[in-house]
């Protein structure tokens, strides 16, 4: 005679409904480079992109030339090897650069208080490459954990028809509502 065990009985739970309360997801596409960003959100068809209510970005100062940005000469020094010739001194930094590095800064400072706010859910960057990585260095914790797709394309000047067509195509249809 064999002895059983007796295994404890597990109560069987079945799977919760759904919430119909549950909140909808709201996305945001943002499309920028380094010296402007353009908010969108899907239409309510799901066929367009809408402006957000986050205004439009943009930094002025980074699309003027650089003799506009800053007014000195760089300094002159004579050569070392003991001649007569002088030289220009490089300016230490690239000044379209760095007005394109502090617009990115405040672009990421707008996303974290607009995430903070919770006016987005998730979010699909687009961007030229370079943007994007320097972009995505900036973003806070909390606003990488909402994006969901990142597309390295400069589609600023795009019209939001054509940004919608485009990002169709490289995005599944569950991005884009």
């Amino acid at each position: 005679m064999t002895k059983q065990v007796m295994k404890p009985r597990r109560t069987s739970r079945l799977p919760q409904a759904p919430d119909l309360k549950a909140r909808h997801r709201r996305t945001w596409i943002v499309v920028a480079d380094g010296s402007r960003a353009r908010f969108f959100e899907p239409g309510e068809d799901s066929r367009t992109l809408a402006p957000t209510d986050q205004t439009e970005m943009t930094a002025a100062e980074a699309r003027r030339p650089a003799r506009d940005l800053v007014t000195d000469k760089p300094g002159r020094g004579f050569a070392s090897a003991g001649s007569d010739a002088r030289h220009a001194f490089e300016p230490p930094h690239d000044i379209h650069k760095m007005q394109k590095h502090d617009f990115t800064a405040r672009l990421a400072g707008v996303l974290d208080k607009a995430c903070e706010e919770g006016r987005f859910d998730r979010l699909v960057l687009v961007a030229p490459p370079r943007s994007l990585g320097e972009l995505r260095t900036l973003l806070s914790d909390r606003v990488k954990k909402t994006v969901a797709h990142e597309v390295g394309k400069d589609l600023t000047g795009a019209a939001p028809t054509a940004v919608r067509e485009l990002l169709a195509g490289m995005l599944p249809p569950t991005a884009l509502r």
